[in-house]
């Protein structure tokens, strides 16, 4: 390598380093979590112990980098910041954050996990709501149903004292009816009462594995190493072109 290709490697290097030096620094903060079981029959029939399925991992991790999550992030702290979520190898979830402070980093990937939790409650409560007025009309309509069908088979029954015979296939019929009626009135009213204990308990939160720290150190490498890997590739490259043009 002669001088001036020596020259030209070590400017490089300077740029690269000034380059680096100027650049705003990043600091990484990582939050791990298991995903909680959604459904509060299935916590009950493991009674508490389990984690989310992979499709409710899923879910949740789509929900952790979806605009409603990191909007109301972002009205909170008006910080720039970059928010990534991967599942890990064990089935668990890691937020990492990055941005230009340490503490705010941390600060941001825990809030992430809250408020991942909040808004999942928040649509959990809507979707058990919706599901709790649907089968209240459903209960409704089958008391009215029950008691016309009892008014019809009372009638039947006083009629058939003066001719037993002539009602017996037809009150028979009714009395099927009616049992089928009340049957059904029963399995709405018991899963009416499910709907509104699941409706008034709040769900499961995430496990946190180890929440997200401030670190010391930024992410990438040190301006000096950046200047001199410049430096070295720049001299490799010209060592290169001075061959194949010799």
């Amino acid at each position: 390598m002669n001088r001036k290709e020596l020259v030209i490697a070590l400017l490089s290097g300077v740029i690269l380093f000034v380059v680096a030096t100027i650049r705003p620094v990043q600091y990484s903060a990582e939050a791990t979590f298991f995903v909680p079981l959604t459904l509060l029959e299935k916590q009950i029939e493991q009674n508490g112990i389990g984690f989310g399925s992979p499709t409710e991992v899923d879910a949740h991790i789509e929900l952790m980098q979806s605009p409603v999550v990191l909007k109301t992030i972002e009205q909170r702290y008006d910080k720039p910041f970059d928010l990534s979520v991967r599942k890990t190898r064990n089935g668990a979830v890691a937020v990492e954050v990055r941005s230009r402070e340490a503490d705010l980093s941390a600060t941001i990937a825990n809030h992430a996990v809250a408020v991942t939790d909040s808004i999942k409650q928040s649509m959990l409560r809507q979707n058990v709501g919706m599901s709790f007025d649907v089968m209240a009309k459903r209960k409704f309509a089958l008391q009215t149903e029950e008691s016309a069908l009892r008014m019809a088979l009372d009638s039947l029954r006083f009629a058939a004292q003066s001719d037993s015979l002539a009602y017996a296939a037809l009150i028979f019929r009714k009395e099927r009816q009616y049992g089928t009626a009340v049957v059904e009135l029963t399995n709405a009213e018991r899963k009416l009462e499910e709907l509104k204990s699941y409706k008034d308990a709040p769900a499961p939160k995430s496990y946190s594995i180890s929440p997200a720290m401030p670190v010391d150190k930024p992410v990438g490498l040190p301006a000096w190493v950046i200047g001199m890997l410049g430096a070295v590739l720049v001299a490799g490259g010209l060592k290169l072109w001075a061959a194949s043009t010799s």
